[in-house]
């Protein structure tokens, strides 16, 4: 009997996915012990070694089903306790350090017409808004590990954890950040990249040429563009718990993907939106339900080719939610 190695892994991956949030609602494995799932992501790489030594063999599927198991544990164990209930190495991420003492306060201003900013965060509670003017200003709550570097002239500022973008392990400290940038400059490029930990960014009166969110294991995290003018938006969220606020005043361009995600779109009343999907079957979304009308590989709003403003999405992704103007608003 021949058995389809890509449905046995599904098959390993969905059932310890669900398996895991049981096991810990029924009490038979300890919460502590199941947050610190995180740190069995080396598997991931033990798997993939296997089925490469394995290929030629009977036992090929083997690694497959390592890694697959191993993502089941790790994802079922994010759902069983929360984005804020993980440990990375011991370590709590994310709010934790908001009262905690200050290891970064430093300021300036963009001289140049246009900037550009990259925010690089790992196991932190970030907060991004905007002020009148030129100026900028970052300030850090935390550990002295945690303290980010920066680097900054008269058009670009960046601000990194310790340990710069690194996903696995994260490795840094909790930390609170608090960035403010001001509007009277032109971003270029705003890059925003998370890992472990939650977001809250506002960008009232920016104005954005391309705007960059990666999140890795960020929870109750919201991204509000209402107010703002973007042109191009890129999202790329794993294990995430996202909101969106969409602009109301000017067109929009970009793509949102999400793996193992719930994602929530809000959009103004009377903007065209064109959310384009594709076929994943692991992928879901409500598009119908708000009255959207498909068309080809893409949901619209009714009269959306006629729209004062045009907002166009592809959204796409693995085991990813797509909400488009929830009940509740994107919170």
């Amino acid at each position: 009997m021949s058995v389809d190695r890509r449905l046995l892994n599904w098959g390993v991956f969905l059932v310890l996915l669900g398996a895991i949030p049981l096991a810990v609602a029924q009490g038979w494995l300890p919460r502590d012990l199941v947050a610190r799932a995180w740190e069995l992501w080396p598997f991931i790489l033990v798997g993939a070694g296997i089925g490469l030594i394995l290929r030629a063999t009977p036992l090929r599927a083997l690694g497959g089903i390592v890694v697959s198991a191993t993502l089941g544990v790790m994802l079922g164990a994010l759902v069983a306790v929360g984005f804020g209930g993980f440990s990375f190495g011991g370590v709590a991420c994310g709010g934790a350090a908001a009262d905690g003492p200050q290891v970064l306060q430093e300021s300036g201003s963009f001289d140049a017409a246009t900037a550009s900013v990259i925010l690089a965060a790992n196991c932190a509670s970030l907060e991004v808004g905007t002020v009148a003017g030129s100026a900028w200003s970052i300030d850090v709550h935390g550990t002295d590990s945690a303290r980010p570097t920066v680097e900054r002239t008269s058009d670009r500022l960046a601000v990194r954890s310790p340990n710069g973008n690194v996903a696995f392990p994260f490795g840094s400290q909790g930390a609170s950040w608090r960035a403010d940038l001001g509007t009277e400059a032109r971003f270029e490029t705003l890059m925003i990249t998370l890992n472990a930990g939650d977001a809250s960014v506002n960008l009232s009166g920016a104005t954005v040429s391309g705007l960059f969110f990666d999140g890795n294991a960020v929870g109750n995290s919201r991204l509000d563009l209402s107010s703002a003018t973007v042109d191009h938006l890129d999202v790329n969220v794993n294990a995430a718990d996202v909101a969106i606020l969409l602009p109301a005043g000017a067109d929009l361009r970009g793509a949102i993907e999400g793996n193992a995600a719930s994602v929530d779109l809000c959009a103004p009343a009377g903007v065209g939106l064109r959310l384009l999907v594709d076929d994943n079957i692991t992928a879901s979304d409500n598009y119908d339900d708000q009255e959207l009308v498909r068309s080809g590989s893409a949901w619209e709003t009714p009269g959306y080719a006629s729209a004062a403003t045009q907002i166009e999405l592809r959204t796409v992704g693995s085991a990813v939610s797509y909400t488009l103007n929830p009940e509740d608003g994107c919170r």
